[in-house]
């Protein structure tokens, strides 16, 4: 890790428009927690508030905002070739851009979940969810939109594409896609941590532990393959 790229990618984040609806994401998640408590009077539904709402959207579209904010600009406007044109590898590059993405996505997400499971008035048991199954999945999220930002223009329609598709749609009627989730990945490990019921029982926890870790290292070295590529003339 280069930490001037680091603090160089995390001052770009953290100054633009989109940190901004980063914040605002975690905040809505636990606001809309808190005004159903106080409707109902009675605690939230952990599976619709916490699992549909928070785990399968609100943290893949922070990892993803994160994940284009670091490496995604650069690529568009060809910027990146002035970063590249340094000696510091180019896998290095990728790596303190991918450890930006994935500190400032877990930071909201577990925050944003940890503040939902204490305003919907949740178990306790849901705040180690809220750490392992959270923290989990946006770090593997961001490693894959990173990834994608990398690959293409396209990243934040491609990771949407994902995120909504692939995940909210093929993994919910085609039981298959659940072993190219992140979302199940991470919900497998955080069912084992926390012992609550989360819907992935058909994954083990050795493959979830194993495909996370592969999803980790493959992220990072995609990324990088593909800043290799690119030419020093200015085309990109």
């Amino acid at each position: 890790m280069n930490l001037t790229i680091a603090r160089l990618a995390l001052r770009a984040l953290l100054g633009q428009k989109r940190v901004l609806v980063l914040i605002a994401l975690p905040v809505l998640l636990v606001a809309l927690a808190g005004l159903l408590r106080w409707l109902t009077g009675e605690p939230v539904s952990a599976s619709m508030v916490f699992v549909e709402l928070g785990l399968a959207l609100v943290v893949p579209l922070i990892a993803l905002i994160a994940a284009n904010g670091v490496l995604g600009p650069e690529i568009d406007d060809g910027s990146v070739v002035y970063l590249l044109s340094t000696p510091v590898s180019r896998y290095v590059v990728a790596a303190s851009k991918f450890l930006v993405a994935a500190g400032v996505a877990v930071v909201l997400s577990v925050s944003g979940l940890v503040g939902t499971v204490l305003a919907g008035g949740l178990s306790e048991r849901w705040l180690t969810v809220s750490l392992v199954t959270g923290g989990a999945a946006a770090l593997l999220y961001a490693a894959l939109f990173t990834a994608m930002s990398a690959i293409t223009r396209h990243g934040m329609i491609a990771g949407l594409i994902y995120a909504l598709v692939v995940e909210g749609l093929l993994g919910r009627f085609l039981s298959g896609f659940r072993y190219l989730s992140i979302r199940a990945l991470a919900e497998r490990i955080g069912e084992v941590a926390a012992d609550v019921d989360l819907p992935v029982a058909d994954l083990s926890l050795a493959y979830a532990l194993i495909a996370s870790v592969v999803v980790l290292v493959a992220g990072v070295l995609v990324a990088g393959w593909r800043l290799q590529r690119f030419q020093l003339r200015g085309d990109e």
